[in-house]
């Protein structure tokens, strides 16, 4: 049994029709997607990653721009939990709560060094870089893509959604001093 987050609890809609897809992966780790049209014809997907006992791990709900129909939605969303899954961490903004997408690292000896003990002052700092470097990553993303002579509009919604998210964390991060 899954127990629900405050994200499934805001976005659920009783009087609204929807489409589902449920997976369960090898571990255990449970995956929902569920994509609707709103009163407004918006459509709307709901992802839901949680844990083998049904602990929420991560649910989030977007509205897609340019109608897509439900079927796209929820390949789309399958592409989102799947990515929720292997490159996201948790963080708070000053002005709301979301997650964002975090630096994936590759390299053996970077990693052994992050897990390494550090001090919260260390943990911020590497923190703050991470979210400095993503920020320019996203930034340059869309200056490429706004200097191309075409693009294709849901790599722009994401590219756009990436850049967004990157400011909010440098800004909630930039705003956050270690605890005595």
């Amino acid at each position: 049994m899954r127990r629900r987050g405050t994200q499934f609890w805001l976005w659920s809609n009783r009087q609204l029709h929807s489409r589902s897809h449920d997976e369960v992966l090898a571990d255990g780790t449970q995956i929902e997607v569920q994509a609707r049209f709103n009163r407004e014809q918006v459509t709307q997907v709901f992802i839901g990653v949680y844990a083998r006992d049904g602990a929420a791990l991560a649910e989030e709900f977007y509205d897609r721009e340019g109608h897509p129909c439900l079927a796209k939605a929820l390949a789309w969303g399958c592409t989102r939990a799947q990515a929720i899954l292997t490159t996201e961490s948790e963080f708070r903004a000053p002005h709301r709560i979301q997650r964002t997408v975090g630096v994936v690292l590759d390299d053996p000896c970077e990693l052994a060094l992050r897990h390494m003990e550090m001090s919260e002052e260390e943990t911020l700092r590497l923190k703050r870089q991470d979210a400095w470097d993503e920020y320019l990553n996203a930034k340059q993303a869309v200056l490429d893509m706004m200097r191309s002579s075409k693009v294709d509009s849901e790599v722009w919604e994401t590219q756009k959604r990436r850049l967004r998210d990157a400011i909010d964390r440098r800004a909630a991060l930039r705003h956050t001093w270690p605890c005595d």
